[in-house]
């Protein structure tokens, strides 16, 4: 499925969707799918905000995503022509450092996990080279401490910017 964000705007949809999801305090809470960045994703806004965090999914905690909430973010490396990947979260209403991950190449697919575990209070991300039978693995645990550690959230998807809007249409492709 080709997810696409228009120039000028921040999601891929009129109105963003978003999914009930049930974070549990006794279990492992996760969500994963393969990405693939295209060369649509390389862009150069001229400024500082260059390194605004996009975001490509998670899940958050509560009724808000700035409350508690874990995701992958991307921003492209014009100097590598990479996209690199983050770890971005809010613990109870702040938001937390970006945590570099990894760098990807575009026009390949790429297995994206995140989890969750509130007995821990550990995130994890997990990036897989898909096309590759024991490839390439990237691997980030945050270790943090929550007030609210599990309820009703919902899933967080595809997101252009911060206060950006995308600068040309943006095509990301996405496997269930």
């Amino acid at each position: 499925m080709k997810i696409k964000i228009r120039k000028g705007t921040h999601y891929p949809y009129l109105i963003p969707i978003a999914f009930p999801f049930c974070v549990k305090k006794e279990d492992y809470n996760h969500r994963e799918a393969k990405f693939m960045f295209t060369d649509s994703c390389m862009f150069n806004l001229h400024d500082e905000d260059q390194w605004d965090v996009n975001k490509l999914f998670g899940f958050s905690i509560g009724n808000h995503h700035s409350g508690s909430s874990f995701r992958f973010g991307w921003r492209p490396i014009l100097k590598n022509n990479t996209i690199e990947i983050v770890a971005y979260e809010y613990h109870d209403g702040i938001r937390q450092k970006t945590m570099p991950i990894a760098e990807v190449k575009l026009n390949k697919w790429y297995q994206y996990q995140i989890g969750y575990f509130p007995r821990l209070n550990r995130t994890h991300y997990v990036i897989n080279d898909s096309e590759i039978i024991n490839g390439t693995n990237y691997q980030f645990s945050n270790d943090f401490t929550l007030k609210k550690k599990s309820g009703l959230g919902y899933t967080l998807g595809v997101y252009f910017g911060g206060n950006e809007k995308a600068p040309q249409n943006i095509v990301i492709c996405k496997k269930l």
